[in-house]
């Protein structure tokens, strides 16, 4: 019998993140400069004041808003990306393992941490949860536990 796994995707909201730092850098300077602008524009006199210049300003204020609100939607949806990853790893280590005790670490980019108790009263501190493929968790340390390497 073919056992399935919850679908796990670490790097998708991790390039989500990533875009939506992006767009902060972009962002922010190009409203704060569409604000100075329109302080600056306040204070030209009446035939200063053109509606050419208008324009350019609230188009600037304009783009520089719906970066920051797409840098806000990206980073939205890369953290419940995350968080939905992180839950169907665990789900998938219980599936699998069935630990007594489980506490899932920090994401590095390829492999996640966690701590690990077995029901032997074994555990297993920062060990490397590795995600194969269909979404098969692996964790070198618990092979090892359950496959021991011979003596001799």
């Amino acid at each position: 019998m073919e056992e399935r796994y919850l679908n796990v995707d670490f790097i998708t909201p991790v390039l989500g993140f990533g875009v939506a730092a992006v767009l902060l850098i972009g962002g922010v300077p190009l409203l704060l400069h569409g604000w100075y602008r329109r302080k600056k524009f306040e204070q030209l006199a009446d035939g200063y004041q053109t509606y050419k210049l208008r324009s350019s300003i609230r188009a600037e204020l304009v783009a520089g808003g719906l970066v920051l609100s797409l840098m806000a939607a990206l980073g939205i949806f890369a953290v419940l990306g995350y968080t939905s990853s992180a839950r169907n790893l665990q789900s998938n280590i219980e599936q699998l393992y069935n630990p007594a005790k489980l506490e899932l670490g920090t994401f590095n980019g390829s492999w996640m941490s966690a701590d690990i108790t077995l029901d032997d009263g074994t555990s297993f501190s920062n060990a490397r949860v590795d995600v194969r493929a269909g979404n098969e968790p692996f964790i070198e340390d618990l092979w090892y536990h359950y496959h021991p390497k011979p003596r001799g």
